[in-house]
């Protein structure tokens, strides 16, 4: 006689039980902006990396690290339609002090980054970017306890602006950051100036973000005694069913 429904789905529940579920993949941050941005700053379109916006920070203190996902928030200006182009870029860093420390020479790696923009002018809009839009970012290794910059530059046009925060008092632009896994905050600069400030008093964040992925974890299969308890279990419950019913 075949087993009914019934002893099939309290099958499935008992192995389900066991398996168990996969967790999925969740993006890690190292460094973001704390507050919305409130303006913009437009990204150079010279071709030198030392015209640039860009942050500069310290890794924290594991060995090394893979950075494999970047979100930018950036802004159209008067442009509606229509592809641009832009640089993102790994560098050294001239120093580890805080508000004094800007892009070196050393390019680790570098991306050529291609958007489309919104059809409406003066359009705020998100560039998130996988480890498959940045390959040479993400494959390069960076050390720890290290200091780095991330820089955007070489926009193929003047209408691509990246978003700030503005407001902060000077010195204090650092604090304005949230920063994960022991990274730190060093720098906000401009055209490799060290300390940005887009107007008097005014010292902002850029809206760059990034970070890692936690890798997607895979259940271990349950031990084959435990599965064959659970047939065991499962056979013995359905058998008292059986002659429950035919009592």
């Amino acid at each position: 006689m075949r087993p009914s429904f019934q002893k099939i789905s309290l099958l499935a529940v008992v192995m389900s039980g066991l398996v168990g579920s996969a967790a999925h993949a969740a993006p890690i941050t190292w460094f973001t902006p704390a507050q919305p941005s409130n303006g913009a700053s437009g990204i150079p379109t010279i071709a030198s990396y030392t015209s640039n916006l860009g942050v500069a920070f310290k890794t924290g203190p594991n060995s090394t690290y893979s950075l494999d996902w970047v979100n930018l928030e950036l802004n159209t200006g008067n442009s509606t339609s229509g592809t641009a182009t832009v640089k993102l870029a790994l560098h050294d860093a001239t120093n580890d002090i805080a508000y004094s420390a800007v892009a070196g020479a050393t390019e680790y790696a570098v991306d050529a980054l291609s958007l489309t923009f919104p059809t409406t002018i003066n359009t705020t809009f998100d560039l998130n970017l996988d480890a498959s839009l940045i390959p040479n970012v993400s494959n390069y290794l960076m050390s720890g306890n290290t200091a780095y910059t991330l820089i955007l530059y070489n926009s193929s046009t003047s209408n691509l602006a990246l978003r700030r925060t503005g407001g902060y008092a000077q010195n204090t632009t650092n604090n304005f950051y949230t920063v994960g896994e022991g990274f730190t905050a060093l720098d906000t600069f401009r055209n490799n100036g060290a300390n940005y400030t887009n107007a008097l008093g005014s010292y902002p964040t850029l809206a760059i973000s990034f970070g890692r992925t936690e890798p997607e974890s895979v259940p271990e299969p349950p031990p084959l005694a435990l599965v064959v308890s659970a047939i065991a279990g499962w056979w013995f419950v359905a058998r008292r069913r059986g002659r429950a019913k035919s009592a």
